[in-house]
């Protein structure tokens, strides 16, 4: 079934890149602090509960600092629920949302590309294909995720993860590049 999985790998690839060479929609680099619609892909699967509450309380954050936000939520067992309800803009996603190659159906791609995002960012650090791709193809200015080798077309600003670190980590990582971008637009002293 290896091979199963390289096919797979190796479309999938070829795929992004060819996405991501339409340049259907625009890409950027947006600071946080000027990004007014922010977009999140979360696979519940990588979350435990410490983890889950860091998302959650980062989640707030940005929506106490007057931050529109999407959630994408992965979700790759079949029974579950959506976790993330709460939220005005929610997009679940599970399996029987999902083709062989686990991209998302097109009802999902349609509903996705409804959303013009400043920034969407990857907390899925798993090898799977659907935050990939979603972010290949989502209307988002500057993508964020974990560094994958072959997927460098995924991304504007992508981060090498530490296990060790984390969510707490991750989330550091991103806020910490994320306000760095100044697009020219502050004053250097």
């Amino acid at each position: 079934m290896e091979w199963l999985n390289d096919l797979k790998e190796k479309f999938s690839k070829r795929r992004i890149r060819n996405l991501d060479r339409s340049k259907e929609y625009i890409r950027d680099f947006v600071d946080i602090e000027s990004a007014n619609k922010i977009g999140v892909i979360v696979n519940m699967n990588h979350l435990e509960g410490k983890d889950l509450a860091l998302v959650t309380e980062y989640l707030e954050t940005l929506k106490r600092r007057n931050k529109k936000i999407l959630i994408i939520e992965l979700n790759f067992n079949k029974k579950e629920v959506p976790h993330f309800t709460s939220y005005t803009n929610h997009i679940f996603i599970s399996p029987t949302k999902l083709n062989w190659l686990d991209y998302p159906t097109p009802a999902i791609e349609n509903e996705i590309r409804q959303h013009e995002l400043d920034i969407l960012m990857d907390f899925d650090y798993s090898s799977r294909m659907t935050s990939k791709y979603v972010c290949s193809m989502a209307k988002a200015k500057t993508r964020t995720g974990v560094h994958h080798e072959g997927y460098e077309s995924c991304y504007e600003l992508m981060i090498y993860h530490d296990e060790e670190s984390g969510m707490k980590g991750l989330i550091k990582e991103f806020d910490y590049f994320l306000n760095m971008i100044d697009n020219g637009q502050k004053v250097k002293a």
